[in-house]
């Protein structure tokens, strides 16, 4: 590849995708059976850099983030019912 070539981020995996929001930032929302494998393992998932944090609660809303710091890690139960799945 030459240096001046380009590459476009990856906004779209097997287990997330991303999202615009209405006031235009781009997060990012899990696939349900991802968000299921998460509660199994007691993790949270960012919305903002899409990173699973471990030791969230199911309920979670708001949480730090252990990668990016914004306060963006919901427990997957609260991703579910707040339609943030896919």
């Amino acid at each position: 590849m030459a240096n001046n070539e380009l590459v476009a981020p990856v906004t779209e995996k097997p287990n997330f995708r991303s999202y615009t929001t209405k006031s235009g930032k781009v997060l990012f929302k899990p696939s349900t059976e991802f968000a299921i494998e998460l509660s199994h393992n007691n993790q949270g998932f960012c919305l903002a850099c899409s990173a699973t944090n471990d030791g969230v609660e199911p309920d979670a809303r708001g949480y730090s983030c252990e990668v990016c710091d914004e306060h963006k890690v919901y427990g997957a139960e609260e991703l579910v019912l707040m339609g943030l799945t896919f």
